[in-house]
């Protein structure tokens, strides 16, 4: 009875709110809004826990069929964890918008979410290892416009599942970006020219410029080597769509902040 109370005793619920990038309302496509609140996931403490823990991912209702498994692992400086979920579609079949999954380590307080790393479909499989210094976390799954963003969208599609009272599977969906595919242009460059799309909406020419334009000179240069392309080039194309990527997201983060401090403070009602 003692073990099975440490265990529980270190096995916690928090309401994960997430928000999805800003669009441009000429890009916007009606929401579906399948819950109007936060969304309660398990959350464990895993330095109370066994070296080894096995956790279970179940689907949301945007992902019904998705599972998996997961193992966190204690190592030097933190945990390692092993991920292989089944069942997923492409990130574009749950919405045009968005492109690719993310693995998120939500911290207690839900501040500073770590994003784990990009899930690479392999059919309807994907694996990951990663690290995470957290000791008390939630884990979910995402689909995200492009890999290297910074806080989760609202596009839950898998989360763990702990022992103890079952989870809401409702989610809240987000405004969508929609985007025409073809099989021939990596999924690198797309999820680059989404990152800078957004960006750019998000006032990145205006307030950081400079990681903006260098998100746009990486994605003309993965552009420009995919256009004259030969077989020993795809590797490059891929790096520098990436690297565009990451730069978006930079310029997107920064923006956001410096034009939210740019907002003039409303003066406050009186009573």
């Amino acid at each position: 009875m003692k073990a099975r109370h440490f265990i529980l005793s270190s096995i916690y619920f928090v309401s994960i709110g997430t928000s999805a990038q800003q669009i441009p309302s000429e890009y916007r496509v009606p929401i579906l809004r399948l819950m109007s609140g936060p969304h309660p996931v398990g959350i464990a403490n895993y330095s109370q826990r066994p070296p080894e823990t096995n956790v279970d991912f179940a689907g949301t209702a945007l992902m019904p069929k998705a599972h998996g498994t997961a193992r966190v692992e204690s190592t030097r400086g933190g945990l390692k964890v092993q991920v292989h979920l089944e069942g997923l579609g492409p990130a574009s079949q749950v919405d045009p918008a968005y492109l690719t999954y993310v693995l998120w380590a939500i911290p207690m307080n839900q501040k500073n979410p770590q994003n784990l790393g990009e899930l690479v479909l392999k059919g309807d499989e994907s694996t990951l290892n990663s690290f995470t210094n957290f000791a008390t976390f939630a884990m979910i799954v995402t689909a995200e416009p492009y890999f290297a963003v910074k806080q989760p969208s609202a596009m839950l599609v898998l989360q763990n599942v702990l022992r103890g009272p079952a989870n809401d599977p409702n989610v809240l969906r987000a405004d969508l970006l929609p985007l025409r595919m073809d099989s021939k242009t990596p999924l690198d460059i797309y999820e680059a020219r989404n990152a800078v799309r957004i960006a750019r909406s998000a006032g990145a020419e205006r307030y950081a410029a400079e990681p903006f334009h260098k998100a746009l000179q990486l994605l003309q240069q993965a552009e420009s080597i995919f256009a004259h392309k030969h077989g020993q080039d795809i590797r490059d194309v891929k790096q520098k769509a990436r690297e565009a990527t990451e730069a978006a997201e930079d310029a997107r983060a920064v923006a956001t902040e410096r034009g939210q401090e740019s907002q003039p403070l409303k003066p406050a009602e009186a009573p």
